[in-house]
């Protein structure tokens, strides 16, 4: 059976549709709900787990706190702001082993494919890492054995803790799921225009403490030829 883990600021209004098709999945067990606003709402739905922060988190905190406190090891970390047909957990969770890396969504997904023909293949390795390269909006959804998770520096608020999962040096093999028709919009609330001004110099941060985890060798270094190489 799956955790869903879901932090949120609450600014997609589908969340509560969401937790409720997810309530009704018989592959999901249980739902951890984060919420990082300061506004502690009334959440009746069926295998939520409401936590109530009081104050932003940030997301990469928030997947640490969701991971610890879940009772399964077949994980999936989940946007608030990304939906799907749920039935395909059925078709995931046999692969969400010990034996493999982090297995997340292809960035075809995200543009409503005509090809439907369901795929969880490895993500090969190319000049750069033995990882390969992470797919655009592969920490959107992405499902990973609760034994291989590593925890994401607490310092590290917003941008780069899937990479720092999917780079880590730990000799598994990462996955990418294609052929699902996946709705709603990549980082909507990070990418928020009202938010920008509190969440911009957190993001350069991170990329800094990045580059700084690299440095000391416990990533591959994946910023080459990238502007924050």
């Amino acid at each position: 059976m799956i955790s869903v883990i879901i932090p949120t600021l609450f600014k997609v209004n589908r969340i509560y549709e969401t937790l409720k098709e997810l309530s009704e999945c018989p592959f999901v067990d249980e739902i951890i709900l984060i919420d990082n606003t300061d506004i502690k709402k009334d959440i009746n739905i069926n295998k939520v787990k409401y936590i109530f922060e009081g104050l932003n988190k940030f997301v990469n905190p928030s997947w640490n706190k969701g991971v610890e406190i879940s009772t399964n090891n077949e994980l999936c970390i989940l946007n608030d702001d990304i939906w799907f047909d749920w039935s395909i957990f059925g078709n995931i969770i046999s692969h969400i082993s010990e034996e493999n890396g982090i297995i997340g969504m292809s960035s075809t997904n995200y543009t409503h494919p005509t090809v439907r023909d369901f795929k969880i293949e490895p993500i090969l390795s190319n000049k750069k890492t033995s990882k390969g390269d992470r797919p655009f909006g592969y920490g959107c959804c992405f499902f990973i054995n609760k034994k291989n998770w590593i925890n994401i520096p607490e310092e590290m608020l917003i941008w780069a803790g899937d990479d720092f999962i999917f780079y880590y040096k730990n000799n598994l093999i990462n996955y990418e799921i294609s052929g699902i028709e996946c709705f709603g919009g990549m980082s909507v609330t990070s990418d928020d225009e009202d938010l920008s001004r509190v969440f911009d110099p957190i993001k350069r941060n991170d990329m800094l403490i990045m580059k700084d985890i690299i440095r000391k060798g416990y990533v591959e270094n994946y910023l080459i030829g990238t502007i924050w190489e």
